[in-house]
């Protein structure tokens, strides 16, 4: 950039110099023989009321100093023209260079995103995962416990309580808890849902099922 504006500025002075010498010859086109002696005091008198002539008077000769001037402010205008135009390429590929790096950087963000947020969705599907097997572990040992329940009437040991084996069973229990009357505990019946005399395991987890949920309303009741 200085090496142009230095090149700019002696091209100038150049034509400036140029100008004046050009202007001077025409001026003074005898200047060469005043030298010598060779002319005479009325050539000098004459060129000299020339160049008066033309100085005040007639501008046809040279350049003169407004075409000079003129001349300048053309080179400078023109050179702030190419600096401008430079400067607003730079700033233009400069603007571009900017709009690639933010498009780079959104794409970047974008797919940290979306890969935080696979990550998020794998965890809550490890966590879904978890939950649900505590339930079914839950479950499982609901039933077992249930089962365990179901096997103590069922003395024959064939998945089945029959109306002795039941009997039996509530008798020994009332035993076992004086405070309890016979009254106290469910009929067979209501554990025999089907009628056909005995009571499945399914039965028997549907109706323990229905107790308890029984034994919680109850409870709400007596608070309220």
């Amino acid at each position: 950039m200085m090496l142009l504006r230095r090149l700019t500025c002696f091209i100038l002075l150049k034509v400036v110099v140029l100008s004046l010498a050009q202007q001077y010859q025409e001026d003074y086109p005898g200047y060469h023989r005043y030298a010598d002696g060779s002319q005479g005091s009325d050539n000098l008198y004459h060129n000299y009321a020339q160049h008066q002539d033309r100085k005040y008077g007639n501008n046809d000769g040279g350049l003169g100093w407004p075409t000079i001037i003129m001349s300048i402010g053309g080179t400078w205008l023109a050179s702030g023209y190419f600096h401008g135009s430079r400067a607003k390429h730079s700033l233009k590929e400069r603007h571009k260079e900017e709009q690639e790096a933010l498009h780079i950087q959104h794409y970047k963000d974008v797919y940290k995103f979306m890969e935080t947020n696979q990550e998020l969705l794998h965890q809550v599907d490890s966590l879904t995962n978890e939950v649900l097997d505590a339930k079914d572990k839950a479950a499982n040992d609901e039933i077992e416990r249930d089962y365990e329940e179901f096997q103590q009437p069922d003395i024959d040991g064939d998945d089945r309580i029959s109306r002795a084996e039941f009997g039996l069973y509530v008798k020994n229990y009332l035993s076992n808890y004086p405070g309890l009357q016979e009254k106290d505990y469910p009929k067979f019946e209501d554990f025999d849902h089907d009628g056909d005399g005995y009571v499945g395991f399914q039965e028997y987890a549907h109706q323990m099922a229905l107790q308890v949920k029984q034994a919680e309303q109850d409870l709400l009741d007596s608070n309220n």
